[in-house]
């Protein structure tokens, strides 16, 4: 378990970040060290010290805190390195690009005129207010999709590993068969062998 940081390592801590956030978001991040404080790879400690690091970096904005099985396996070198284990620095230099976007808030300021009627000026903050639902909505729906198309392509590798697991079986039962039917041919020839020999005269006449 990583139990604490130091300051010497947060190069490597900056580097791990960032990885992360490129992938997860900011959003996320805190979801995904509970998940790693849960299975023993950090302590509570050493996660928020991450997370007011993380605060620094560039914002980004995930659909989900979950990660593919080789970026887990990347982020768990990181965290064998930041332990003080001799990780070759080659194997971190991993691409930063993720699903991830850059978050940018986007927000839309009324500047007051003396020409808008307050009618008019009210209009415009409800059809205002209206459009950041939808977008939140919209948001919300994405995010949703994302954790969908995640569980999704979970399926969809159990299945295949499972129609892997069924194939080899298939062919175990296959070479089974046959070492069965050859075994049969060869206890029928093996006994036609034997009545030869018990009966030449017979085989004689019969020749």
């Amino acid at each position: 378990m990583l139990e604490k940081l130091t300051d010497t390592t947060i190069e490597t801590q900056r580097k791990w970040l960032k990885f992360l956030l490129a992938r997860v978001g900011h959003n996320n991040l805190p979801k995904l060290f509970n998940y790693y404080q849960s299975i023993g790879w950090i302590s509570g400690s050493a996660a928020e010290k991450l997370l007011d690091t993380a605060s620094l970096e560039k914002r980004y904005k995930g659909a989900s805190w979950t990660l593919s099985a080789e970026e887990q396996r990347i982020s768990r070198l990181f965290i064998e390195k930041l332990k003080g284990e001799d990780i070759k620095d080659s194997l971190l230099n991993v691409p930063f690009s993720g699903k991830a976007r850059p978050d940018v808030e986007k927000k839309i300021q009324i500047k007051p005129s003396e020409h808008i009627h307050p009618a008019e000026k009210k209009k415009m903050e409800i059809s205002i207010h209206r459009r950041e639902v939808t977008i939140n909505n919209l948001e919300q729906e994405l995010e949703e999709k994302y954790a969908e198309i995640g569980g999704l392509k979970e399926r969809i590798r159990e299945l295949e590993k499972a129609l892997l697991e069924n194939q080899k079986e298939m062919m175990r039962k296959k070479i089974f068969m046959d070492i069965m039917d050859q075994n049969i041919k060869l206890k029928k020839a093996v006994r036609r062998g034997k009545n030869k020999n018990k009966n030449p005269e017979r085989s004689k006449e019969l020749v």
